[in-house]
C-alpha cells in the first residue's frame, strides 16, 4: 500500500512539474506582455526576474488548488501555500501602508494580466490535447498494439487542438475580452506543430514508464521464482541425508560430524544466503561441492558413480542464487537407482563465461522435466534465466536414449 501511494504522488508530482516546466517554457521564450527587452511598465528585466516573476505567480495559483490533489505529499501543499501566504500578507501590508517604493506586487499583477493569463488560456487545449492522448488514444490504441489506429488518431487530435486553439483567441477571447487584445500569435500550422511536440512528449513519457514498469515486474517476478524454487527443495534430500546421518552417528562413524555441518552449511545457503540478488561464483561453487558430497555419504559407489569436475578461478565474480543447485539436484533425482550409471557435473569458468555441463542416466523412465513431486526441475531455472540472464545464456537438455544431457552457459559481467 505505502509502494502503490508512493508511485501515485510520484506521477502526480511529475504531471505538476511537467506544466510547470511547460508554463516557465511559454513565458520566458513565447512572451506576449513582456517586450523583447524585458519590460514592464518601464521597468527593465533580466531573462531571471521574469522566471523568478513566473514561478512566484505558478505557486500562488498552485497554492489555491494545490489541497484539492489528493496524491501530493503534505510538506509540498504547506511549502506552495507558504508562498500564497506571504504573497497575500505583502498585499496586504502595501494595502494597510502602502508605499512607492514596493512595486513587487504591481509587478506580478501586470505581469499576470499582460502575459500570464494568456499562457494560461493557451494551454486550455493543450491540457486538453495531452490528456485525450494520455487517458484515451493511449489506453485505447497503443497499449493494446494498434499502432496504426493510434497514429491516425494521434495525428487528427493535433489537428483539432491546433484549430480550436486559434479559434479559441481569435473567436472568443478577443470578441469578450477586446481589451486585453488576446489573439493567436502562432499561425494553424505552427499551432499543429506544437500539439505534435505536446502529444508526441506524452506519448513517450509513456512508453519509458511502461518500460520502467516492465523492469519492476520483471525483478519482482524474479524475486518471487527466487522464492519458489528454495520453497520447493525436494524434502526426500533432507529425510534421506538424516537417515545416512543417523546410521552414520549410529554406526560410530568419525565423519558424522563433518557430515552434519556439510548439511548445515548446505540449509543456511538455501535458506539465507539465496535471500541476496546476486552471490559469489566461488560460494556457489563450494555448495555444489558440499551438495555432491553428502550424496556420496549415501549412495553405493558400486552402482553410481559420482564425477565432479571444476576449472577455473572464480574468485571476485557473482552470480544470481540457485541456478547451479537444481540442475545437480536434478542428476541425483533421476540418475540413482539399482542400475549401474554415472552421475556427470562439469563445471569451466573462463572470460567471464560460465559453462555448466551435467549427465546422468535416467531411472524408471522419468521424465527429467518434470518438478511437480517436488524437485526444482529445468524448466523453473530456464524461466529465471530469460528473466535474469536475457540474451546472456544458453540452455540445452536433451535426451538420448537413457542418457539425459543438460548443457548451459552464461555469460557473467
Amino acid at each position: 500500500m505505502n509502494t502503490l501511494n508512493h508511485n501515485r504522488q510520484t506521477v502526480t508530482a511529475l504531471h505538476l512539474l511537467f506544466w510547470i516546466v511547460s508554463f516557465n517554457i511559454f513565458n520566458s521564450f513565447f512572451t506576449r506582455g513582456i517586450e523583447s527587452g524585458y519590460i514592464i511598465e518601464d521597468l527593465s528585466l533580466t531573462f531571471w526576474h521574469v522566471l523568478i516573476i513566473s514561478n512566484i505567480t505558478i505557486l500562488v495559483i498552485l497554492g489555491l488548488f494545490i489541497w484539492f490533489f489528493k496524491h501530493i505529499s503534505r510538506w509540498i501543499k504547506w511549502s506552495v501555500t507558504a508562498v500564497l501566504f506571504v504573497v497575500l500578507g505583502l498585499a496586504i501590508i502595501q494595502i494597510i501602508f502602502p508605499k512607492k517604493d514596493i512595486i513587487i506586487l504591481p509587478i506580478l499583477l501586470v505581469f499576470f494580466i499582460d502575459n500570464f493569463l494568456y499562457v494560461i488560456i493557451f494551454h486550455i487545449t493543450v491540457i486538453a490535447a495531452v490528456y485525450l492522448n494520455a487517458k484515451i488514444l493511449i489506453v485505447k490504441y497503443l497499449s493494446v498494439g494498434k499502432f496504426g489506429l493510434y497514429l491516425l488518431s494521434a495525428a487528427c487530435l493535433a489537428v483539432v487542438a491546433g484549430i480550436m486553439n486559434y479559434a479559441l483567441f481569435d473567436l472568443i477571447i478577443d470578441k469578450l475580452f477586446p481589451q486585453f487584445y488576446f489573439i493567436s500569435w502562432f499561425k494553424v500550422w505552427e499551432l499543429i506543430l506544437i500539439m505534435v511536440g505536446y502529444i508526441s512528449v506524452t506519448t513517450i513519457v509513456f512508453l519509458l514508464w511502461q518500460y520502467r514498469q516492465m523492469l519492476i515486474e520483471n525483478r519482482e517476478k524474479a524475486v518471487h521464482e527466487l522464492s519458489a524454487l528454495k520453497a520447493q527443495i525436494n524434502p526426500h534430500f533432507l529425510f534421506n541425508n538424516l537417515n545416512t546421518i543417523y546410521a552414520m552417528a549410529e554406526k560410530g562413524d568419525h565423519r558424522t560430524k563433518d557430515v552434519i555441518l556439510q548439511l548445515s552449511d548446505f540449509l543456511r545457503y538455501v535458506l539465507y544466503d539465496t535471500s541476496s540478488e546476486k552471490i559469489g561464483l566461488e560460494k556457489e561453487i563450494e555448495i555444489i561441492k558440499t551438495y555432491v558430497g553428502l550424496q556420496k555419504e549415501r549412495i553405493n559407489p558400486n552402482i553410481t558413480e559420482i564425477i565432479l569436475n571444476i576449472e577455473g578461478d572464480f574468485s571476485g565474480s557473482q552470480i544470481a542464487p540457485l541456478l547451479l543447485l537444481p540442475l545437480a539436484e536434478n542428476c541425483f533425482k533421476h540418475g540413482i537407482g539399482k542400475n549401474k550409471g554415472t552421475i556427470l557435473i562439469d563445471i569451466k569458468y573462463s572470460g567471464h563465461q560460465l559453462h555448466y555441463l551435467t549427465k546422468n542416466r535416467i531411472e524408471y523412465r522419468e521424465n527429467p522435466l518434470n518438478h511437480e513431486q517436488g524437485g526444482i526441475g529445468i524448466l523453473n531455472v530456464e524461466k529465471r534465466l530469460n528473466l535474469l540472464y536475457p540474451e546472456k545464456h544458453t540452455l540445452i537438455f536433451e535426451k538420448i536414449g537413457d542418457l539425459f544431457t543438460v548443457d548451459m552457459t552464461i555469460d557473467i559481467d
